[in-house]
């Protein structure tokens, strides 16, 4: 009994003195932006497929307009969400109505854009609406995100510790993102 209790005793004595390593650092959690507007750029790969241009991106609680424009400024694609569903206008084509931008964008380009994801995951936040796993760096930033079988990777963050570079990928789609102006409203 005086052998099992003097264990005991040197094993907490040893436990106490044991090197834990130190926790990572607390992420950076900006606070949610309720309106933003993001200005970057944008490239998107699917199959023989590919786009590239510019992005313009105002979203607001309750509704959300992103304007795709080719490196030349002309208009690709505008994508418009509001209380009556999403609305989808190219060149030279009737416009195109949906309940959500994935299903509208399937339809007519061949591939979904994830726009009710990328609201947050341009924020560096996964959407709170369903199961996601993260990677962290050693600054406590999201590098990496898994969420409804899209996996987004953190490039790079900008100095007011939002993302500035990721990639979207998920079944053949890969979408590029620079963020060259954020502002919150």
């Amino acid at each position: 009994m005086r052998r099992a209790m003097a264990a005991a005793l040197l094993a907490l004595v040893l436990g106490g003195c044991a090197v834990v390593p130190p926790a990572p650092p607390a992420a950076l959690e900006l606070p949610r932006q309720a309106n933003w507007t993001l200005q970057g750029r944008i490239g998107v790969q699917s199959g023989e497929q590919s786009l590239s241009g510019q992005i313009h991106w105002r979203h607001r609680v309750e509704s959300d307009e992103v304007l795709m424009t080719s490196p030349l400024g002309q208009g690709v694609a505008r994508i418009v969400r509001d209380a009556e569903g999403v609305a989808l206008e190219m060149p030279n084509q009737p416009t195109r109505r949906a309940p959500d931008a994935e299903s509208l964008t399937r339809e007519a380009l061949g591939y979904a854009l994830p726009v009710a994801g990328l609201t947050w995951w341009v924020q560096g936040r996964p959407d709170p609406g369903s199961a996601f796993e993260t990677t962290r760096d050693a600054g406590g930033r999201i590098e990496q995100l898994r969420q409804d079988g899209w996996v987004i990777d953190y490039l790079q963050y900008a100095a007011d510790a939002r993302p500035r570079r990721l990639v979207v990928t998920r079944e053949g789609l890969e979408i590029r993102l620079v963020a060259d102006r954020w502002q919150a409203e």
